[in-house]
């Protein structure tokens, strides 16, 4: 295995690779930023706001809020629309805000009707979420612009930075917003705060987008955008059309999309519509998902939506000619190994540290809410977790490039039987290990796709198609994390089951040397981590 990821490194033509993990860099201190942000105001919240209004504010009102965001924007960011005019494409993207629209009256009857707390819940509040989620559909049209012309090789006022920063934006606005709503109204109801904030929120997005876009085109500083001579470009021409082809290639992702979001979100469905699990367990199983995403989201997630990009503007680019004995075929298949690689390795680190380190990081985070509530238990479970999705990103989003029409409503069939195979999982498992179960079911819901999308890749690729292995540590880096993952343990039985500030500290600083350790071991032996600080140096140094 050391020499196949010998030859990989050697042989990588780095320039790809390089921009898709310098992106990542650029844009990761934004997301960091709001990431740190939101995990401290979330520590306050937790301690100062009741358990229930947590709960049903953090899982069953933002499912509505998430579910008609994403099944408004993953068809036009995900779906083959861009077929040579400009205005019919603008046009296209316009049409989020009425299918935003559309999904809300859907949403709210939904859960008016089926949701077993509509009682304790005012038609101002519940209102506030798919309104909120329309007015930031009116400014999914720039964010979509932003990923479609995104461009790897852009190092400076790139759409990748403003797309970043709106994310960013996005999740840190509206905690500030509740964070000082406690201290300016301490008198108003907590329900109608978190409400208000999905407004401000909201208006906050919309007007950044606007305001940016508008002071690009007229200044002309992003190259991505050199296509629109001026801000009304971007604005929807009646007289121009929409592509029908386009239409039926969202009108396909929209069904894929919908047993996606199943799969993705089927815990809270479960706990949205049923009554296994009270509010405040709800608002425990919330939380230590925020804690247990924290590398999702940071790390992995700005990955995933570079990767997507080139993986799909790649593929779809060469698509006329792309006869797999090109240079670029050889450039992808490489990329891809040395991609997953690198995310399995990060993977398999949450996996060994989470385990040893879970109870630490809860007792942190949530105090006794989550300590007293086998919150250090969900999070164990949760690093295994994110091994497996951090696999699956890559994976998922290399099929979808691949596949045409036909082929996503095919893999629509294989979606609805998982969706529902995963809902059962997630009711079965939870009524016999409470809220443990739904992150066992989401391990094997993705498992179950990992294998799919690889027989997917194989069929793709062909004999061309890397080894599964790639995603696996080399030897040596193995046993550095079967060592790191013995010494903690150790320390955690040590330390960490000991009450006091100097335990807890010994107990942190000797996973930290490990990890450290690890690290620089990474750096120096495994091949593809030595190209890829590598080539960060010799940018750096220019």
């Amino acid at each position: 295995m050391t020499s196949l990821f010998s030859s990989l490194a050697h042989n990588l033509r780095g320039q790809v690779l390089f921009h898709l993990f310098f992106c990542h860099g650029r844009i990761y201190e934004f997301q960091l930023i709001a990431r740190v942000i939101s995990f401290a105001i979330n520590m306050y919240l937790l301690r100062r706001i009741d358990n229930d209004v947590l709960g049903l504010v953090n899982v069953r009102l933002t499912l509505l809020y998430s579910s008609i965001l994403f099944l408004t924007r993953e068809p036009l960011r995900k779906a083959e629309i861009i077929r040579g005019s400009l205005p019919k494409f603008v046009n296209l993207l316009w049409l989020s805000p009425l299918i935003s629209t559309v999904l809300s009256v859907v949403c709210v009857y939904l859960w008016y009707t089926f949701s077993s707390t509509t009682d304790n819940v005012s038609w101002n509040v519940l209102l506030s979420f798919p309104i909120s989620a329309i007015i930031e559909s009116i400014a999914e049209p720039f964010s979509v612009i932003s990923l479609r012309q995104f461009r790897l090789e852009s190092t400076s006022g790139s759409l990748g930075q403003h797309f970043a920063i709106g994310q960013g934006m996005l999740i840190c606005v509206k905690r500030i917003f509740v964070l000082a709503g406690l201290f300016i109204f301490p008198e108003m109801y907590h329900l109608d705060l978190f409400a208000y904030s999905q407004y401000f929120g909201a208006i906050a997005y919309l007007l950044f987008n606007f305001i940016a876009f508008y002071f690009y085109i007229r200044n002309r500083s992003i190259p991505e955008l050199e296509q629109f001579s001026t801000f009304s470009d971007l604005l929807p021409k009646t007289s121009e059309g929409i592509d029908r082809d386009s239409v039926n290639a969202v009108a396909t992702m929209f069904s894929h999309s919908i047993l996606k979001q199943l799969l993705t979100d089927g815990s809270a469905y479960v706990m949205t519509f049923t009554e296994l699990l009270s509010l405040k367990h709800q608002a425990v199983y919330d939380a230590v998902e925020r804690v247990g995403s924290i590398i999702v989201r940071t790390i992995l997630s700005p990955i995933d939506e570079n990767c997507n990009a080139y993986f799909s503007n790649t593929i779809r680019k060469e698509s006329s000619v792309f006869n797999k004995n090109t240079d670029n075929h050889d450039d992808l298949v490489k990329n891809l190994s040395t991609i997953l690689h690198v995310v399995g390795v990060i993977g398999f680190v949450a996996c060994v540290f989470g385990i040893p380190y879970s109870s630490t990081a809860i007792s942190f985070y949530g105090g006794k809410l989550l300590s007293d509530n086998g919150g250090a238990l969900l999070l164990s479970l949760y690093s295994g977790y994110i091994l497996v999705t951090a696999i699956n990103g890559i994976t998922e989003g290399f099929a979808m490039a691949s596949m045409d029409n036909y082929q996503i409503y095919s893999h629509g069939k294989f979606l609805f039987v998982t969706s529902a195979i995963h809902l059962f999982i997630n009711y079965a498992l939870c009524v016999y290990m409470n809220s443990a179960g739904f992150i066992v079911a989401n391990i094997i819901n993705m498992t179950i796709r990992i294998i799919y999308n690889w027989r997917r890749i194989r069929e793709y690729l062909g004999e061309r198609a890397p080894s599964f292995t790639t995603v696996f540590p080399t030897f040596s880096t193995s046993m550095f994390l079967g060592a790191s993952l013995f010494a903690t343990s150790f320390s955690y039985l040590i330390f960490a089951t000991t009450p006091g500030l100097s335990h807890t500290l010994s107990h942190i600083a000797i996973g930290g040397v490990c990890l450290v350790l690890l690290a620089q071991h990474a750096v120096q032996h495994d091949p593809v981590f030595a190209r890829i600080i590598d080539s960060l140096a010799k940018k750096h140094r220019e």
